[in-house]
């Protein structure tokens, strides 16, 4: 109950405005490994790998604290739901001028048509409402990317999983 209290406050403080998220520029690694590694412990209980893939030099326009949410979100989402013996990779590149953060699990998926919900606040897929979590996730990844001028996408991965990129414009 706490958890989900302390969700939606937070997405609360989101909504009030841009500057709590993107106030300058931030050196992705140095926010994205400390991130996994707090959930490492997590990730093994639940036989999921945590993998990060990601330039020393590249940038993401997000406050340090407002990535690092993003980064724990996208991981916690596969550690909860991806399933046991999946890896889980949190990658940072530059694609076609674009920043790219994405996540992506190549466990057991969703289902296509669920896709398009996942960024809903409290949508939860049939095989995910037997486990915990509030459904507010990945409505905060979307919420924090968007008030940084970003936009986000789940897809089906290609080797099955579940993949969310964060697309962050170039020059911000």
């Amino acid at each position: 109950m706490r958890e989900l209290v302390d969700e939606v406050l937070f997405l609360s403080e989101l909504e009030s405005g841009r500057a709590v998220v993107s106030l300058g520029s931030t050196r992705a690694l140095p926010v994205l490994e400390p991130a996994l590694a707090g959930l490492r412990e997590r990730a093994e209980r639940a036989g999921v790998t945590l993998r990060l893939d990601c330039p020393e030099t590249l940038e993401l326009p997000l406050r340090p604290r407002m990535l690092e949410v993003v980064a724990t979100n996208l991981a916690e989402n596969a550690i909860r739901y991806a399933g046991e013996g999946a890896t889980f990779t949190l990658s940072a590149q530059r694609l076609d001028g674009d920043r790219v953060l994405s996540g992506a699990d190549d466990g057991v998926g969703v289902a296509e048509d669920e896709l398009p919900r996942l960024f809903e606040r409290f949508y939860r897929s049939d095989r995910a409402r037997a486990s915990r979590g509030t459904g507010l996730g990945l409505a905060i990844v979307k919420h924090i990317v968007g008030a940084a001028d970003g936009s986000v996408e789940a897809a089906r991965a290609p080797a099955g999983g579940l993949v969310v990129r964060c697309f962050f414009p170039p020059g911000r």
